[in-house]
């Protein structure tokens, strides 16, 4: 049996299970890893202001992991052509011929059904509603119609990737409020800073390129595609500022998301006026520890302006009894 670039594939066993390698290779799982943590931190920011409910907890992070790794499994399936191409993605599982692409579809499905089932039966209708969007915008909206069509795609993308920090605050208050909105802009606009930075890279530029995948480096260049990552880094340290703000943060215990949020500003804007792929490779790595430093210093912030030490002992009790 052959792959769509003609290689021979190798399937493997056909039993209904995958080695825990592969998986994490099909699930790309440091990006579902982050997008939960992101789920993860907002609902224990909603905790501190509400209460803390170690079964919905758990069932948030179940059903966002399941839902979340299966749409990556239908993203790889629909990319499978443009990832044997690409340098950096040629040597993925379906791309390699090391699994059939019916096997990633079925496996797509059930993970993305048994997400969606958990979320139905142990949280709420909009928190469930909400998943389903992300899950919808990723596979349907973007990759499947926009990512081979136009460079905007990448707004669509950072939809699906807000949706799960939104998904972590309503399955505790079962309502979007701003406080809910603006953590999932964050992400959606820290999405670029991350993507079109990675994008920037001359071996990725080139990959895109062949593939015929209209990135915003490949369709406008490396200018515009800088202008817009200096755009994102900017906004995004605005949102995660007025966050700390509307959640009544001490302007004491914002300081250090400001240090960090100037960082990032920093860095961006010396890389729009001079830019070099070693300080645009420092601006992806730096980009991902933002990322994580932003949610946990929102709710240390919190914790500390509110002294609410008393509602963190219960979450690490309850975290703990729950891991072991």
């Amino acid at each position: 049996m052959k792959n769509r670039t003609g290689e021979k594939i190798n399937q493997i066993s056909p039993s209904p299970f995958l080695p825990v390698q592969m998986y994490l290779n099909l699930i790309k799982g440091k990006q579902t890893l982050l997008l939960v943590y992101t789920a993860a931190f907002a609902y224990l920011i909603t905790a501190l202001q509400f209460t803390f409910n170690i079964f919905t907890f758990f069932w948030l992070l179940v059903a966002l992991t399941l839902t979340i790794a299966g749409s990556t499994l239908f993203n790889m399936y629909i990319d499978r052509d443009i990832d044997a191409i690409m340098e950096r993605t040629k040597n993925r599982p379906l791309p390699s011929g090391k699994i059939a692409p019916s096997t990633v579809m079925k496996h797509g499905f059930f993970f993305t059904g048994a997400g969606l089932f958990c979320s139905f039966v142990y949280l709420n209708l909009l928190t469930t509603i909400t998943i389903f969007l992300g899950f919808f915008f990723d596979v349907i909206v973007y990759s499947s119609i926009l990512k081979r069509r136009t460079k905007y795609s990448i707004i669509v993308g950072g939809i699906a990737g807000g949706l799960p920090a939104i998904a972590g605050r309503t399955a505790l208050i079962n309502s979007v409020d701003l406080i809910s909105i603006l953590l999932g802009f964050f992400v959606i606009a820290w999405i670029p800073l991350h993507i079109l930075t990675l994008a920037l890279l001359p071996a990725n530029l080139k990959g895109y390129s062949d593939a015929k995948v209209p990135m915003w480096p490949v369709v406008s260049g490396e200018r515009q595609t800088i202008y817009i990552v200096t755009f994102s880094a900017i906004l995004s340290a605005i949102l995660t500022l007025f966050t700390g703000i509307l959640l009544e943060i001490d302007p004491i215990w914002l300081i250090p998301l400001l240090f960090f949020s100037s960082y990032i500003i920093g860095i961006a804007l010396r890389n729009l006026f001079t830019p070099t792929t070693p300080r645009t490779f420092k601006l992806f790595k730096a980009a991902s520890i933002y990322m994580a430093l932003t949610f946990i210093l929102l709710f240390i912030g919190l914790l500390l302006t509110k002294n609410s030490f008393g509602s963190l002992a219960e979450i690490l009790l309850a975290i703990k009894a729950l891991l072991f």
